[in-house]
C-alpha cells in the first residue's frame, strides 16, 4: 500500500448558527486504500463529507485531496475524484451506456472507448444496451460506481454502497470495491451505517459523534484493542469475589445470567481456569470473545441514544 495521503483535513469546523456539526475534525486517508467514516444520524458525516467534496466552506480548517490545497484547486480536485451520494439518480428511459455518455457530457467529452472500459471495470458491458429501469438496485449501484469512476477517478466518496442490497449484491459491490483498489490503485472513502460491511471491506476507519473525532484506528487494530475472554459460571457471586481479590476488571453481559467478559487474549485462558479452579469456582463455558465493529461503534457513541434523526446538515 502507498504510504501517499490522498486526503489530510486538519481542525475543519463548520458551525450552523449556534449548532457546531463539525467540530475541529481531523483526518488522514492513505492513498490506495478504503476507509469508513462512522458516525450514529446526526453526527456531522454528511457535512464533514460535504465540506471535503468541496460542497460546503468550513468555518476554518484545512484540507488536501490528492496533494492539492480543496479551497484554492478545487476544480483541478474535482476532475480527479467522484462521488455516490445516498441512491444513484439516472434517466430511467435511456441505457446503461447513454447514461454514462450524456452525463460525462457534462464535464468532459470522453471517448466511447473509455465509457466502455469504465462499464467493463463494473462487469455492467453485457448489460450496455439495456434500459437502467429495469436494472436491479444492485446494478444501478454499480453504474452508480462507474458514473464516479469518469473520467478517471483517483479518488472516491460513496454514502451507503450497499443499502438496500441483498446478500447477493452486497458481496457483489464489496467486492468491485476492493478490487478496484487492489487492482487500479483508487482510493475509497466510505460512509455506511452497515457495520458488518464496513469491517469486512475497510482498512481504517474513522469514528465521529456530536461533531467530534472519537477515534481513528485500522479496523484490525481497533477490534484487536477490544479483545477479551467471556466466561460464564453459576457462581456469580463468587466469581465477582475472586475478580475484585484479583482487581480484575469484569463487566456483567447485558441479559445474560451469570456470564462475564474480562479482559485478555486465549494464551490468557489456562491461568484463569487454573486460578478460579483453586478458588472453587465452577466454571460453566470459557473462551475467547470474537469484538465486532459494530459493539465497539455503541461502545464509542453511547448504548443510551435514543436519537434517530438523520444527518440534517
Amino acid at each position: 500500500m502507498s504510504d501517499s495521503v490522498a486526503i489530510m483535513a486538519e481542525n475543519i469546523v463548520k458551525r450552523y448558527g449556534r449548532f457546531t456539526a463539525v467540530d475541529g475534525i481531523s483526518l488522514s486517508v492513505r492513498s490506495n486504500s478504503v476507509f469508513g467514516f462512522l458516525g450514529p444520524n446526526g453526527a456531522g458525516k454528511t457535512t464533514m463529507m460535504r465540506i471535503l467534496l468541496g460542497l460546503s466552506m468550513p468555518d476554518s480548517g484545512k484540507a488536501e485531496l490528492l496533494g492539492k490545497d480543496l479551497f484554492r484547486q478545487k476544480d483541478e480536485i474535482l476532475s480527479m475524484v467522484g462521488a455516490v451520494i445516498e441512491a444513484p439518480s439516472f434517466f430511467e428511459y435511456l441505457t446503461a451506456y447513454e447514461n454514462l455518455y450524456y452525463l460525462s457530457r457534462i464535464s468532459a467529452k470522453l471517448p466511447a472507448a473509455q465509457i466502455w472500459k469504465t462499464l467493463e471495470t463494473v462487469g455492467l458491458t453485457e448489460v450496455a444496451h439495456k434500459r437502467v429501469g429495469a436494472f436491479s438496485y444492485g446494478m444501478k449501484q454499480r453504474l452508480g460506481i462507474a458514473q464516479a469512476l469518469l473520467p478517471a477517478s483517483r479518488l472516491i466518496f460513496l454514502d451507503e454502497p450497499t443499502n438496500g442490497l441483498d446478500p447477493h449484491g452486497i458481496a457483489g459491490v464489496r467486492s468491485l470495491i476492493r478490487r478496484l483498489c487492489a487492482q487500479e490503485g483508487i482510493t475509497f472513502f466510505i460512509s455506511s451505517h452497515m457495520l458488518g460491511e464496513v469491517e469486512s471491506i475497510c482498512d481504517r476507519v474513522a469514528i465521529i459523534d456530536k461533531g467530534r473525532l472519537i477515534c481513528e484506528s485500522s479496523v484490525s487494530d481497533l477490534l484487536e484493542s477490544q479483545r477479551c475472554i467471556e466466561l460464564k459460571t453459576d457462581q456469580p457471586d463468587a466469581f465477582l469475589s475472586f475478580c475484585s481479590k484479583k482487581e480484575i476488571n469484569c463487566k456483567r453481559v447485558e441479559g445474560e445470567s451469570g456470564k462475564f467478559l474480562i479482559p485478555g487474549d486465549e494464551g490468557d485462558i489456562p491461568d484463569l481456569v487454573f486460578s478460579l479452579v483453586a478458588e472453587s469456582v465452577k466454571i460453566l463455558s470459557v473462551g475467547k470473545r470474537k469484538t465486532s465493529l459494530e459493539e465497539i461503534f455503541v461502545e464509542y457513541t453511547g448504548k443510551d441514544r435514543k436519537n434517530t434523526s438523520s444527518d440534517r446538515f
